[in-house]
């Protein structure tokens, strides 16, 4: 096996520990898990950077969770419905990005 390959592997697992560890603290009512989802994309995009650091898209993921963790517990002040368009408008902006540099890395 290929030390990607392992990489991926460790990567994947970890990420998996990381929502069962968040679904723990939500099920003892230590940390809500509609509050904590965001550490996921920051994991990921953790992942992802160590991979391969000049990534990105890594850095575009791992922004993005950051931002959406400070939404979620720290920004209580904006309207429920001003921050799912602001959750929108990033989530689509990482999907654009990150299939932009897919594709630049194809060809």
């Amino acid at each position: 096996m290929e030390a990607k390959d392992k990489m991926k592997v460790v990567s994947g697992a970890l990420i998996l520990l990381t929502l069962c560890v968040l679904v723990l603290l939500s099920a003892f009512g230590i940390y809500s898990l509609d509050k904590s989802w965001p550490i996921l994309i920051i994991v990921f995009a953790l992942f992802t950077l160590a991979q391969s650091p000049r990534d990105a898209a890594g850095w575009v993921i791992g922004a993005a969770g950051v931002m959406f963790l400070f939404f979620e517990n720290w920004f209580g002040q904006v309207g429920e419905m001003t921050l799912n368009v602001i959750r929108s408008v990033i989530l689509i902006a990482i999907v654009f990005v990150y299939f932009k540099y897919l594709r630049k890395k194809e060809s």
